[in-house]
């Protein structure tokens, strides 16, 4: 019989005696504050997968850390799992920095094993007999590839081998094992001293959304603009109290590969042993896909939710700062980041914005369309005088309104980078009432019908074509609005408007 096993967490219990201090070398095991500036994915759009996040952060903690004299390392736990060791400066060490190191050897039931040949061990087991667990001492010999070898009163026997419920429990985690990720600094100081260090580095697993939401005011005219900041933090770090802040912009960077942790998996396997227990059926028993020291399992986080309506009152948080050509959104207070999860702060808020009521539709020369609704907006003008005159960064949009003080939903979008004095859409829903109709009318002459079913004036907007396409209307001027030919009218209630245009590659031939 040869049995595979995998050990999970549960196999291995670890002692809270402390380890003698190894001389030289002096820990600091979290820092006392710290700092996140979030910088955006380039070309992230949509909702954040924690597996596969393109931003990255700059972190900036403080520690305080007692420097003995002459040389010396210095370990510094719980930083970022994806920090990038090379950008790392530390700040205020009386020597200066020698020599950087990121120490990927995580704490694990196989580094547990290899850090602990030739030394004592407890082995707690179900005792045949009496069906009571009973613990003894006992010497790993061998160990971990193929399996844990072990001497005890009894002989030489293999861990788990017995059929019987085994165990391991370590007085110490050996030298060189961490929980945590560890960055590690040599330096030779003059004298001995009691400072206070700065640790920036720059770490992956991070990215960055803006959430709008706007609440459309009852008078229909004007709306209430709200903005959630959305972090993402892949790491299996926790940021207390951390000082945050998101830079929103395309910033220029080199890729540079992650440094995965070094956590093996821990197999045993059981050998014929020649009794009559040889030919029982192989068992194979469920992997573990990680180890987590305190014996649990990271699930999977669900799906961001839908950007939550403003909080009552709003906040009033400050204005972007310049950072160069990109912008800087300072959160006022301070807030926790959790390990691979997502979190939702305040970004901005402005009330009483003006906007335009409109609808929207884009055509193709050569395109047929029956009948087909059209797209409702809503124009704002991003200037002091309208109520706004800020950066927004790029992020998703939702816009609510409000019946008899229930919040309903009209629509929801995205929107780009938009600088002060652009103008900008917001998607509000989808209009049955305003459609739109387009015909061949020759072989290079379309014919557009809008009809308005509702009660109201409807001011549209219609696109036509793509780059490198020339549009020609017939009769009527077509202005140019994002790039693209775009032909502006207003249908009266229960009214149509037509336009016949011509459409070429080049020169239309008349």
């Amino acid at each position: 019989m040869r049995a595979l096993l995998t050990v999970l967490p549960a196999l291995i219990a670890i002692g809270a005696a402390p380890l003698p201090a190894i001389p030289g070398v002096v820990t600091s095991r979290a820092p006392a504050t710290v700092a996140l500036t979030v910088y955006r994915a380039p070309y992230g759009r949509g909702a954040m997968n924690l597996g596969y996040l393109q931003g990255f952060a700059l972190v900036t903690e403080t520690r305080r850390i007692a420097v003995p004299k002459g040389a010396s390392t210095l370990r510094f736990e719980g930083v970022a799992e994806g920090i990038v060791p090379v950008s790392a400066v530390v700040e205020g060490l009386p020597g200066g920095v020698i020599e950087k190191n990121r120490d990927a050897r995580l704490l694990s039931p196989a580094a547990l094993v290899d850090g602990t040949l030739g030394r004592t061990v407890t082995l707690t087991r179900t005792d045949r007999a009496t069906g009571r667990r009973v613990s003894e001492q006992a010497t790993i010999i061998a160990g971990p590839a193929r399996g844990v070898v072990l001497k005890t009163r009894a002989g030489i026997e293999t861990l788990r081998c017995s059929g019987l419920p085994e165990r391991l429990s370590f007085a110490g985690v050996p030298g060189g094992l961490s929980a945590k990720p560890v960055l590690s600094v040599s330096t030779v100081s003059p004298v001995a001293r009691t400072v206070t260090l700065k640790l920036s580095y720059l770490a992956s697993g991070f990215d960055w959304r803006s959430s709008y939401v706007a609440t459309v005011a009852p008078d229909g005219r004007t709306l209430d603009l709200f903005a959630w900041l959305t972090l993402a933090n892949a790491n299996p770090e926790r940021f207390p109290d951390a000082q945050l802040s998101a830079v929103a912009g395309r910033l220029n960077r080199v890729w540079t590969p992650g440094l995965e942790r070094a956590v093996a998996a821990l197999s045993l396997s059981c050998y014929p042993l020649g009794t009559t227990t040889s030919d029982l059926p192989e068992e194979t028993f469920e992997e573990a896909d990680d180890i987590v020291v305190t014996g649990s399992r990271m699930a999977a986080p669900p799906p961001p939710p839908p950007p939550p309506p403003a909080p009552e009152p709003a906040p009033a948080p400050p204005a972007p700062e310049n950072l160069g050509d990109l912008k800087l959104y300072r959160v006022p207070m301070r807030v926790t980041v959790a390990p691979r999860a997502q979190k939702q702060v305040a970004l901005l808020s402005r009330a009483g914005v003006p906007f335009d009521r409109r609808y929207r539709v884009r055509l193709y020369p050569g395109q047929p369309v029956a009948s087909a609704p059209t797209r409702i907006v809503l124009a704002l003008r991003n200037r002091r005088d309208a109520g706004l005159g800020l950066p927004l960064p790029a992020g998703s949009t939702a816009v609510y309104t409000t019946r008899e003080g229930e919040r309903l939903l009209l629509g929801q979008g995205a929107l780009t980078d938009r600088a002060e004095g652009e103008s900008f859409r917001i998607a509000a829903g989808i209009s049955p009432q305003v459609t739109v109709m387009q015909e061949r009318i020759s072989a290079d002459i379309m014919r557009v019908v809008l009809t308005n079913a509702g009660v109201a004036p409807a001011s549209v907007d219609v696109p036509i074509g793509t780059a490198g396409q020339r549009i020609e209307a017939i009769d009527a001027t077509l202005p140019i609005i994002d790039g693209a030919p775009t032909w502006r009218v207003i249908v009266a209630p229960g009214g149509t408007a037509e336009l016949r245009y011509r459409y070429c590659w080049d020169r239309c031939q008349r």
